[in-house]
Formats: C-alpha cells, structure tokens, sequence
C-alpha cells in the first residue's frame, strides 16, 4: 500500500507546481556558477599576464668575474698541490681552501634558489661553478700530502744517502714534512739531530720551493751543541750561511739589533765566560755565605733544617669528603725534628727540636722520645699490663716532660679515638701523674698544648725545665743558650746536613728558574700569600728570596745582565720594536725541543708573529726531559699542540743504538709515568736480547763502608774482565745518579789503582780512561757497556732523596709534576746510553723503586758477603 501510494506521489511530481519550483532554482544556481567561473578565468589570466610582465634577472658580470677568479686559483692552487706536487699543503692553507670553496659555494647557494627568475645563462653558470667548487672542495678535503712526501723523499734519496748512517722511511718523511708546525718525536737512540740537520740540507736544495740557507734559523742549547751542527752542516753539505745559534746568541743579538735602532747601551752581561752557568753558580755562594754571617739570615737558614722533612703541604678539612677522613688523616700524621726523629704532634717536635738546638750550660742535652718506663708499669681496666712511656726523658737529670694534648676546657682535638677521648685520656695523665707523686726519684715537668699556641712557647718550657733542675739540684745554676749555627748543622740528621751544604746551588736554580718565567722576588712573595705551600717550601722560598734580591740588585748598580735577563729582554724588544726580525727567517729549526722552557717559548712565538709564512721544526724526547732544574718545561713539548696549532708529528721509533732488550726495559722505565707523557712505540734495530744484569749487596743501610767496597770491587773486576777480552776504554760507561757520593767515589779509585783499571773522576775526555760521571753528563752518549752504581733508596741513589724539585714550585708557573717523574726518565736515560751490555748495582734493603718496576726484564744476581 506504501509502495503504491509513493508511486501515485511521484506521478504527481512530473507535473505539478514542485518540479516548476525546483527547476527554477536550479536554473538559478547554474547562471550563478557560471558567472564566477569567468570571472575567476579571467582573474588568473590577470596574474599569469603579470607574471609574463615580469622580466628575468641575470648574475652581473661582476659577480661572475669574481667568482670565476676565485675558481680559477682554487684550480691552480689544486695543480700546485696535487697535480704538479710542487710544495707541501699545510694545514693552514688547507684549511683556507676549503673555507674558500664553502663560502663560494654558499654563495652561488644563495643565487640557486631564485633560479626561476634567472635567465638561462646564470642558471647554466650557477650549475657550472657548484660542480666545480664540489669537486675542488672534496679534493682538498681528502687530499693528505703522501703522494708528495713520496715524491719528494724519492727525488731527494741522493740527499738522504749522505747521512753518517742510512735513514729510516720515519727520518725521511719527518725531513721532508713542511707544515707550518711540525713536531718530531724521537726516541732514545734514533738519530733525530741527523734529521734535524739533513731537514737544513733538503730546504736548501728542494724545488721549486727552495729555501734561502740565510733564512734558516737553527737553535741548540749548548754551544757545542751548536758548533756541532755547524761543522756537520759545512763538511757534509757545504752549507755556511745557515744561522746556527743558541738561544742565548740569538738573544744578544736581538738586544744588538734593538740597540742600534734605538741608540740605547746594551747593558753588559755579568758572567759570559765558556761556562757561565758555573761562574753564576759561584756568585751566588759567595753572596749566600756573606749573608750567612748575619743572625736574621741564619735563623731562615735554621727554620729551613726545622721544616726540612715537612714536603707536604697540609690538608685541610674541606680537602676531604667526609669528617672521618679527615679525622684519620689527622691522627695519622708525624712531624720530623732537626735530628730525624719521628713525633705525633707540632709540639712535641718544637719540644725535641728546643733542645737539639739549645745547650744546657754549654753541653748538649741528652734527651730521649717515648723511652719506655717500666717503674711506671700498671694493669689497665681489661687487666692487661701497660708499661707507659712518657713523650721526653732527660736521663742525665731524671727529669720526664710530658706534653698533655688538650685544650683550657681539659679537650682533647677531635681526631683522637675513643667513645669518651678526652675523658679517657685525662684518665691515662691522671695514672701517670699519680705514679710520680708515689717515688721521689724522677721528677716531671708539664707543657700542656693550649701552651703551645701561644706566643711564649718557649719561654715556658724553659722556665719550667729550670725550675725541675734547681729542685732537683738547689746548688747549681742552669742556662739554655742558642747552639752556634755551624755546630748545630753537625746535630741535624744526614739528609738535611747534606741538603744545607748544598742551599747555595739549589738557591741559585730557584733564581734561574724564576727568571725563565719572568717571576720578579716580589712575584713570587706574593705567591707565597696566596697559594698553599708545604712549610719546607715556605721556608727554602724566604731564603732564596733573600738572595735573589741581593743579586738582583747587584746586577742594577753594575748596569748589568745575566743570560735569563738576556732572553727575556730580547722577547720584551721583539714584542716593541717592530722591526726587529721582521721577514727574517722562513724556517726555524730546535733540537732538543724537550727542554724548552717558558721565557724560550715566548721567544719563539714573538719570532713567529714576525716572520708571516715561517715554518717551526722541532725535535725532541720527552722521555728524555732531564732539565727542569734550569728552568725547562716539558708541557711545552707533551702538549706542543695547544701552544702551536694543529702541528704535523712525525715519530722516529727505531733505536739504532741499543738491542732490543735495553730498548723494552727503557720502554718499560717510562710507562710508569703514565700520562705526563707521550704515548709512543719503540723498536730496537739491533735484535739481540742480551741479559740486564742486576748485582744485589747483601750488605744493609748500616753497613755503608762494606757496601760500596764490594759493589766497587765486583764492578772494577768486571771492567777489567772486559777490557781483558779485547774492549776499549771508550767502550765502557760509569755512572751515577750523583756525583757528590765521596765514599763510593774513594772505593772506586781504591780498587781501580789496584787492578789497574784506568778510570778518568776529573771529567777529562781522555780516550785511554773509562769516565766516570753522573747521568745527566752522560745524556747524548753512548757506550757498549753501561755500569749503572747505587741504584739505592738513598741519599745519593735512585731516585736520589738529596735532591727534591718540590722547593722549586714557588717559582714555576706550569703544573705541579710528581717528583719521580723527572727522576724516572733521568733513569731511562741512564739505561739507554748503553748498546749492548748494561749492569745495575743495588743492596737488599733498600732496593730502589725503579728497579722493581723493570724486575720482569732483568735478572738478579746475590753478590756474596765475605765470611
């Protein structure tokens, strides 16, 4: 019924009065739509004649020529370089080319992106130029110079072949490597002032990129280093023109130059004898011992004795992370006094130290530390049998001192242990206290710590001792008086005995040191107000400051100079005067560039800043930085890097001196200094694995005597045993850390006259003799036997304890260095300097450190000790 009802509906539709109202609205709507289709066609045939309007840029001419110039010598820059290979690409400059190519690219970049409004040839143009910068950018990116070192190291092989000894692949690419910073690495043995004065010989004679021989600067450190290098350079290649100096000349010169530019009188240098270091040396003694005559001098002299073994410098409760530790920190400290005894605390040394340095009547008092008192035995709470022992016992007068460790308010310090410390340890001052008052034979006199921090320390302890000495003995008089300064050196322990003897040297280092920074005395004075220092530091500082301003103002009223004032001057004139050395050098060459120092960097840097395109070489061995006490730095070399940048290194690994077996222990000497130094293979050219013989007293500390006489016998007999299978004197090496070592020196000669065997003491080059000397003397030798004496932890041994750097740091500027590292490479060199057969000499019980640390590369040998 729906579907027929719909049906009539619909019927109706197709003729009534609905479908005329629906087709007129329909008609409507189509009109309409018509209307705004054209009026939106001829919308956008407006814009499309607008844009056909709009006329099509080009790239001006000018942008194009400079473009296409700045293409056309990246190319020329590419044929110099990888095409014609005719000088090597430094980083620099490669660095320039690219930045070169991204900035052009970058700015055709710009241009691409407005391509549409361009005409068709800038567009053409634009894809042309960004191909080519593409390719050149990429080519200078990846381009590493081996194809030219392998060029020229084959052109220039006739050069190379004129060495005293063949050169390695490593000596040649290092010669042949020209970039602006280059740094050669070598290592023991391995011939790195050969290629030092071969790399002169190859920029003289290379092309097209010759160098003018007068526009080589060659720097050595000694002057026989110097002339050395002269002589080779002349007799092997016929180079003169060459300006081979030493820093020193090189100084001189530059105040010369300034000096005639300026009209202004050089100031004459004080010491410029052949060994000015030693006239230095001896001026300084001699102004050390007119002072040493004056009371307030010697009292500085003595307050170093005081704190001689006091080389840390003290920690601090913020030092630590927890209170505890530092607690323990605290409770495990000693104090050491004038004669070498070890105390627990500040005052009881200042106690032990009042009567080693004061006599009572004229004579020494005798006086003992902690000497047990069994008439005062006790049995404590636990039931344990406890004999006291009382902290001074003065036996000639029995008299005990006790220093009580507390406070007014009856405190012990915080770090001593204990649930209840200071209760407790009232409790042990009241047993002992309780145990004089029951005999009347000792008597007991009382400091107590809070004492101590007054002003009138001493004042009390010598009223009360005098008091204890006029009850016990009511019919004398008693006077403490000040021992003389010479007879109190005689009451200190050996070590500060020695180190007293020698203040003057040491004090003329610290003068020489502080002026390779450029440290004036009042530099430093301030130094010592700001910075935390050991009190040993703190004193050695205020004596040779004491000196050093004597000297320095010595040098003033004579209008004179020394070397250090040289060089420093010579930087000052650079950095004023323009002129000076300007365009003077294109090279400059160092050897032995590991003991570079401060003031000698900076004379470099200034010569570089004046000398546009010059290029820096320089060789060295930080394994074989042995120099610090005259003021050397080995952070300029390690970290050669951040002082030049982005240097070309070349490392010389083979040792053609030693076999295999010295160069692996050598290697194993420095690993022990872990990051202070240059990480760096080591090959030996001779194979030979011989043994490194280790010869072990059994003779200890006490035996001193007996020591040195079986070392020098076995020794001696030794070098007579080689000479007598046919070896030279020349062939033979005798050394020690220290040359200072009078008794084992005497033993030597002893036996030596008895056997026969000729050994030179007296430093004289003699052929016939077999030398004697210390390792720094030995450094740039070489023998085929080694023997290496006293490698003791000792005075006089290895490392050697007399001499400590640490006093030094107040006029260094650099990184405080652990005191064995310098010391370990001094024992690398001692190593080193043999070729074939190296022996060791060393005593039981005190087997030196270094010689544990190469125990699995040696072998040990007992020497026997006569019934």
């Amino acid at each position: 019924m729906v579907l027929r009802n719909r049906s009539k509906d619909s019927s109706g539709f197709k003729t009534g009065p609905l479908r005329f109202f629906t087709l007129s609205i329909i008609s409507t709507a189509i009109v309409w739509s018509k209307n705004l289709y054209e009026k939106c066609i001829s919308g956008l045939l407006e814009v499309a004649n607008r844009i056909l309007k709009i006329k099509k840029t080009t790239i001006s001419e000018e942008v194009k020529e400079n473009l296409g110039k700045k293409i056309s010598d990246l190319y020329k820059k590419y044929e110099l370089y990888n095409t014609r290979k005719e000088t090597y690409l430094t980083y620099h400059e490669r660095k320039n080319l690219i930045d070169i190519c991204k900035n052009c690219l970058n700015t055709c970049s710009g241009f691409k992106n407005r391509s549409k409004i361009l005409d068709e040839p800038s567009n053409i143009f634009l894809t042309k130029s960004m191909a080519e910068l593409s390719y050149l950018l990429n080519e200078f990116e990846r381009y590493d110079n081996e194809e030219f070192l392998q060029e020229r190291i084959q052109r220039y092989e006739y050069l190379f072949r004129k060495s005293s000894f063949p050169l390695d692949n490593s000596q040649k690419r290092a010669i042949v490597t020209d970039d602006t910073h280059n740094l050669v690495v070598a290592g023991a043995g391995s011939g790195k002032t050969e290629v030092l004065i071969t790399r002169a010989a190859y920029l003289t004679e290379r092309e097209p990129d010759t160098v003018d021989a007068k526009k080589i600067l060659i720097l050595a450190y000694q002057n026989k280093a110097a002339e050395e290098v002269k002589k080779r350079l002349n007799e092997r290649f016929g180079i003169e023109e060459a300006e081979v100096r030493t820093f020193h000349s090189l100084g001189k010169k530059i105040l010369e130059e300034g000096s005639k530019v300026s009209g202004k009188e050089i100031p004459k240098l004080k010491f410029s004898g052949p060994n000015f270091d030693k006239e230095f040396s001896n001026y300084v003694e001699y102004l050390f011992n007119l002072r040493k005559i004056n009371g307030d001098f010697q009292k500085k002299i003595i307050d170093y004795m005081r704190f001689y073994h006091d080389d840390e410098i003290p920690k601090i409760q913020e030092d630590f992370e927890r209170k505890e530790e530092f607690y323990k920190y605290m409770a495990n400290l000693t104090y050491t006094s004038l004669d070498g005894t070890k105390v627990k605390s500040e005052a009881e040394r200042a106690i032990l130290n009042f009567f080693i340095s004061h006599n009572l009547n004229g004579e020494r008092v005798k006086i003992l530390y902690e000497d047990s008192a069994s008439w005062m035995t006790y049995t404590d709470t636990n039931g344990n049998r406890k004999i006291p022992k009382p902290d001074f016992f003065f036996p000639d007068y029995d008299i005990y001192l006790e220093h009580w460790a507390i406070d007014k308010d009856g405190k012990v310090p915080d770090w001593f242990e204990g649930k209840n410390a200071s209760e407790e340890y009232k409790l042990g001052m009241k047993r002992k206290i309780e145990k004089f008052m029951q005999q009347d034979k000792y008597s007991l006199v009382e400091i107590i710590n809070y004492e101590f921090k007054r002003g009138e320390f001493e004042k009390i302890l010598i009223e009360r001792m005098t008091e204890a000495l006029k009850i016990k003995y009511p019919d004398k008089d008693f006077e403490f008086t000040p021992v003389p300064y010479e007879q109190l050196i005689n009451r200190v322990n050996q070590g500060c005995k020695e180190s007293v003897k020698g203040l003057f040297f040491n004090i003329s280092r610290f003068i020489t040191i502080a002026k390779t920074y450029n440290l004036p005395p009042e530099n430093i004075k301030q130094r010592l107000r700001t910075d935390r220092w050991s009190a040993k530091q703190e004193a050695f500082a205020r004596l040779a400051l004491d000196i050093y301003e004597i000297y320095e103002n010595q040098l003033r009223a004579e209008n004179k100079i020394d070397f250090a004032d040289m060089i420093n001057l010579a930087v000052k004139e650079l950095k004023e005067n323009q002129e000076i050395c300007e365009n003077s050098f294109s090279q400059i060459l160092i050897d032995e560039y590991q003991d570079i120092s401060a003031q000698r960097y900076e004379l470099i840097r200034e010569l570089m800043k004046k000398n546009n395109g010059c290029k820096l070489f320089c060789v060295g061995d930080d394994w074989q930085s042995i120099m610090s006490f005259s003021g050397s730095d080995l952070d300029f070399f390690v970290n050669f890097h951040e002082y030049f940048d982005h240097p070309a290194r070349t490392d010389l690994s083979i040792n053609y001196r030693s076999c295999k077996s010295i160069v692996s222990t050598g290697a194993e000497i420095i690993k022990y200094n872990k990051g202070s130094q240059i990480k760096k293979d080591t090959f030996a050219k001779n194979a030979a694995e011989n043994l490194i013989k280790i010869y072990i007293s059994g003779y200890n500390r006490k035996s001193t005597n007996l020591y040195y006489s079986q070392i020098a016998n076995h020794c001696v007999d030794s070098i007579k045993h080689y000479l007598d299978e046919g070896y030279e004197a020349k062939d033979i090496l005798l050394l020690s850390r220290i040359g200072k070592n009078l008794k084992m020196k005497a033993k030597l000669m002893e036996y030596a006259e008895i056997q026969g065997v000729p050994i030179s003491f007296d430093g004289n080059k003699n052929p016939n003799k077999i030398p004697f000397m210390t390792v720094h003397k030995s450094k740039g030798l070489q023998a085929k036997v080694v023997f290496l004496l006293d490698v003791v932890e000792d005075l006089y041994g290895f490392p050697c304890e007399i001499e400590n750097p640490d006093i030094f740091e107040p006029a260094i500027l650099s990184r405080k260095r652990d005191r064995y590292e310098e010391e370990r490479r001094l024992f690398y060199v001692a190593v080193t300097r043999a070729m074939n057969d190296l022996i060791i000499y060393t005593r039981k019980d005190s087997v030196s450190i270094f010689i544990d640390e190469i125990k699995s590369k040696v072998t040990f040998y007992e020497l026997s000790n006569p019934n």
